[in-house]
Parts: C-alpha cells; structure tokens; sequence
C-alpha cells in the first residue's frame, strides 16, 4: 500500500499556508505526485526532490511504500 506522511516541519507548514484554496491546491500537487511512482526518487529516502504547482511546491523523499514529505512551500 502506498501513503504519504507528512513529517512534523510539513504538517506545521500545511496548518499555516494562508487559505483552505492554498491547502487545497497543495493537496493536489501530493495525490499529482503520489499517482506517478515511476518518476520518484531512488527508494530510501537519500535524494530529496522538488516538485512544483502553480502556487506551491514540496520537497520529499521516496521509500517503497510511500512518500516522505519534508516540506511545503506556497507563493503569495
């Protein structure tokens, strides 16, 4: 089964983005990146990659089972 987790620094940043639109369009960038597992990182948790919305990013790091989410970002 596949999930991702949000670590302590990226929940704290996710209660914080400024709107429920902000948070739902970040949402939308996790389950975009979630769907392609072909294009994570190398298992393990060593590389750390960026992925980009329209207003926002994350950063996270893959393992065989699921994501690791480091952290959020969101552009005003």
């Amino acid at each position: 089964m596949r999930y991702v987790r949000l670590e302590w620094l990226a929940a704290d940043v996710m209660a914080g983005l400024p709107s429920a639109a902000a948070r739902a369009a970040v949402q939308d960038l996790l389950v975009e990146v979630a769907k392609y597992p072909d294009r994570w990182p190398a298992p393990g948790g060593e590389e750390v990659v960026d992925e980009f919305g329209t207003r926002c990013w994350i950063s996270y790091a893959a393992y065989s089972d699921g994501l690791e989410v480091r952290d959020i970002g969101w552009v005003d």
